[in-house]
């Protein structure tokens, strides 16, 4: 165990730790101790974000843009540490692999530099013109903007959930993840190291038992006019249900159950990578990644031989261990369940025993998964795979293609999905029948690119990161109607007052 407190970073002044609570990582026990936030640290943030408000709103947006692009050059800077921090602190929190966490520092900066390209036309004020006068249209900070990401994807999920709303000219109270507050932290000090005033963003650090009390003195304290989440559907309802009483707008991007479809004229053979890459890339702990595939009858086997050929020629296998051992015991119950209606693994005899303690699981490929069975709805956010098969003999091609979608469509979540075809316009019509947020045609689950709109239908979440939209997301209309001419007097006696 390091003997480091992580502090809480509330504008210029030390923070005065008087509780901690432990960081413990999946397998090799605690790591580092964190500031307990109390609720008279929740109220600091919030004052002193709110404090900041003026000064940070009124900088213009020339020189926001620039903090940002600083702040992306320190991340590329090789003679500079801050991505190798990044990464360090990443693996040393969470279970995750080097090779995670390099590739997560190291596409974040071209989040941070898409951001900053869109910002101009995001932000530009607009005019309409009425019969009888002109209205100018501005885009308008909402104020103090209260920021939470989780810790699967950090680095970009913190980057987008801060930089987002301040680049829109808001101040940002940072609540981090009980999972991963030191990454977090080493980012807040980044943007100060690219020149954010410290008081625009405060970070505060809030143990698990204290989440439910804290969180919604910070929802429901008037001076926060904005929540963004990322996490758990369970959770995002809780903050929404929140936010709703107070009356707060707020983005929202939670969970998923990605579905990839392969058409009756996908190349299986190609199709097989990419399915293994999007459902056990960080042991399947990805919003996006790929749970359920759906193949017909016809080109089951085909499939199936694709996938444990490519698996068997994958030199890394080992199991993962998951963020906790309650994430665990969810994913192996998921799977027992499966086993208990029939389903069998593809993969079984791939097995090695280096696993890494109670936490971890091994990569599973179930199949055949169908509606009596939990794995067909419920999100694993594991290392799992289901296939589900579509009957084709003696259907029509119609037939098999609206069964398809219809199982596609059949969870409560709607975040990402893929549909695979040599045909790629008639995928591309298959993918508008889709009910989620992106569809990626002859591509992976997890996949969001920079310059995009990213968000999900259903439970996974409403609102937008990302690109034009994402910006505005973060921001409300202001309308000035000038007449065309000076009016003169109402005919008052005209008018029934």
């Amino acid at each position: 165990m390091s003997s480091k407190v992580i502090p809480n970073l509330i504008g210029s002044t030390p923070a005065k730790v008087t509780a901690t609570f432990d960081v413990v990582h999946p397998t090799e026990g605690v790591v580092h101790s964190v500031q307990r936030s109390t609720s008279a640290d929740i109220e600091a943030a919030i004052a002193t974000a709110h404090a900041a408000l003026p000064s940070w709103r009124d900088t213009p947006l020339a020189e926001r843009k620039a903090i940002v692009l600083r702040a992306a050059d320190l991340l590329t800077d090789p003679n500079e540490t801050w991505a190798q921090r990044l990464i360090d602190a990443n693996v040393a929190e969470t279970s995750s692999s080097v090779g995670w966490a390099q590739g997560l520092t190291g596409n974040t900066h071209n989040f941070m530099r898409a951001l900053v390209e869109v910002a101009d036309e995001a932000l530009a004020p607009f005019e309409i013109k009425t019969n009888d006068s002109l209205c100018i249209l501005t885009r308008e900070p909402y104020g103090v903007c209260l920021a939470m990401a989780a810790w699967n994807a950090v680095q970009i999920l913190t980057m987008r959930s801060t930089i987002t709303p301040l680049l829109a000219g808001n101040t940002v109270v940072f609540k981090t993840s009980e999972t991963t507050p030191y990454v977090q932290q080493i980012w807040a000090e980044l943007l100060y190291a690219a020149g954010l005033p410290r008081d625009a963003l405060t970070v505060v650090h809030v143990a698990t038992e204290d989440a439910p009390a804290l969180t919604e003195q910070l929802v429901s304290d008037k001076r926060i006019r904005h929540v963004n989440f990322t996490g758990s559907t369970r959770v995002g309802s809780i903050i929404a249900g929140l936010a709703g009483q107070n009356l707060k707008p707020v983005v929202m991007e939670l969970g998923g159950k990605s579905g990839l479809l392969l058409l009756p004229d996908a190349d299986i053979e190609i199709a097989a990578s990419h399915i293994i890459a999007g459902a056990f890339l960080n042991a399947g702990q990805i919003c996006m990644s790929t749970e359920r595939v759906f193949v017909t009858a016809s080109r089951y086997d085909e499939l199936v031989a694709a996938l444990r050929k490519d698996w068997a020629g994958y030199e890394k296998k080992q199991a993962h261990a998951l963020f906790t051992a309650r994430s665990a015991e969810r994913v192996k119950d998921l799977v027992a369940d499966a086993y208990a209606h029939g389903a069998a693994d593809l993969i079984a005899e791939e097995r090695t025993a280096n696993g890494r303690g109670g936490n971890s699981l091994y990569p599973t490929i179930l199949s055949p998964i169908d509606k009596s069975m939990r794995l067909y709805t419920e999100e694993s956010f594991g290392p799992t795979l289901a296939i589900v098969v579509i009957p084709d003999e003696g259907r029509s091609e119609a037939e098999v293609l609206d069964d398809m979608v219809a199982q596609a469509n059949d969870t409560e979540y709607g975040l990402s999905s893929s549909v695979w075809g040599r045909d790629t316009a008639r995928a591309a019509q298959v993918a508008g029948r889709i009910e989620c947020g992106a569809i990626h045609i002859n591509g992976k689950t997890p996949a969001d690119p920079p310059p995009v709109p990213h968000g999900g239908w259903k439970n996974s979440g409403w609102g937008r990161f990302n690109g034009v939209e994402g910006l505005r997301h973060f921001t409300h209309t202001r309308t000035i109607e000038i007449p065309d001419e000076h009016p003169g007097p109402l005919n008052l006696n005209g008018m029934d007052l």
